[in-house]
């Protein structure tokens, strides 16, 4: 019996060593899988990264929070490669990834993404195969699988968003800083029915060039074979001069001091789009210090220019605006000059236009050749066919 016994408390003492010595062989190996996390998903997206064609990435480290469910990468680098030459196209100090636990109480495993001092640029090349403006659904492959799961909610703060024509001279540089964007109901991938036409909502405000200040909102269907959105965009108070050298690369004037004020609104489906931009200057003035170093055919336009504008000026409101109507397919804008000018007159003698937006373009008004489905070619349109809403954004 006494023999017995013992057998049985050796037994008993072997049993929670076993059970230590497992438990202990469980914890080091989580703790090594947690070790090498970081490094594996830190390859796997450099990896992918490096294959995207015509461009070249790079994520500095990777960050895991297991206790919130989220994962971060730092020092996020992406350019456009073109031979030996790179532009930057993207980078961010930090972007975070972690899942969106409000919907877990929905059975929905989604995602929330914060991307601080984001920045993307958008770089026009004499070469038109060296563009950036041709984003193509290459990046929807790569959003999918660096963000495997659906994104619900996307912040950007402190960004900054800028575009580059160096096909102009001189070069025209616009650019969008301090800027704050928040976008909800994003899909990165097909599996679920979409919630009404336009599902995403994406609303972008900055600081533009000159001190201006910005205010865009997006309504798109992310996932849409082409684009497919109704885009709102109001612009205050932007310091003219600032801007005197985009002004002589696309019109080759330059002015001493003004402000501007524009409104736009544009939609597209299935390749096609239409829309209207209305730019208000007020105090316009074109005399500058470097007149007298321009040549002759340039001071001629310059005092045309400046004479039309005289000529064309709101008195009452000391300001000189239009209403540009386009429509057409993407890569093929048809833009209505006469229309335009024609609203130039309006503005100065009939009837101001307000820097509100209209309201009157609508995706369901588009059609695959860029022309309106009423059969109505809207760069001809007079203002007083559009119902104006006046609805301020």
């Amino acid at each position: 019996m006494p023999v017995r016994t013992s057998k049985i408390v050796q037994a008993d003492r072997a049993w929670p060593r076993r059970v230590c010595l497992t438990v202990a062989c469980f914890v080091v190996l989580l703790l090594g899988v947690r070790i090498a996390l970081p490094h594996v998903v830190k390859h796997l997206v450099n990896e992918r990264l490096g294959k995207i064609p015509g461009y070249i990435g790079h994520v500095d480290e990777v960050g895991i929070h297991l206790w919130r469910g989220a994962y971060s990468l730092h020092g996020v680098h992406i350019s456009r490669q073109k031979g030996q030459i790179q532009e930057p196209f993207f980078r961010a100090i930090q972007i975070d990834i972690s899942l969106a636990w409000r919907e877990l109480w929905r059975r929905k495993i989604v995602s929330n993404i914060r991307i601080d001092e984001g920045q993307l640029t958008f770089v026009q090349g004499t070469d038109p195969e060296a563009t950036q403006t041709d984003l193509d659904r290459r990046w929807q492959d790569v959003i999918q699988d660096i963000f495997p799961i659906d994104i619900t909610h996307l912040e950007i703060t402190d960004g900054l968003l800028r575009y580059i024509n160096n096909a102009k001279e001189p070069k025209a540089d616009l650019f969008v800083t301090r800027m704050r964007l928040t976008a909800v109901g994003l899909r990165n991938r097909s599996d679920e029915v979409q919630e009404g036409e336009l599902p995403a909502k994406i609303t972008v405000e900055g600081e533009s060039l000159g001190g201006g200040r910005l205010k865009l909102v997006l309504d798109a269907e992310p996932l849409a074979d082409q684009p497919h959105f109704h885009l709102s965009l109001k612009l205050d108070g932007v310091d003219l001069p600032a801007l005197n050298d985009s002004l002589r690369a696309y019109a080759n004037v330059d002015v001493g001091s003004g402000t501007l004020q524009l409104v736009a609104e544009m939609a597209g489906k299935e390749g096609g789009f239409q829309g209207y931009v209305k730019p208000f200057f007020e105090n316009l003035d074109f005399k500058n210090l470097t007149d007298k170093d321009k040549g002759f055919a340039a001071q001629l336009w310059e005092k045309l220019v400046a004479g039309m504008a005289i000529l064309v000026k709101n008195k009452s409101r000391d300001q000189v605006a239009t209403r540009i109507p386009f429509e057409g397919k993407f890569g093929d804008a048809k833009v209505g000059m006469f229309t335009t000018i024609m609203n130039l007159f309006r503005h100065g003698f009939i009837q101001a236009f307000n820097p509100t937006v209209e309201g009157s373009v609508k995706t369901d008004n588009v059609l695959p050749n860029g022309k309106s489905a009423d059969g109505n070619d809207v760069t001809k349109n007079a203002p007083d066919d559009i119902p104006l809403k006046d609805q301020k954004l």
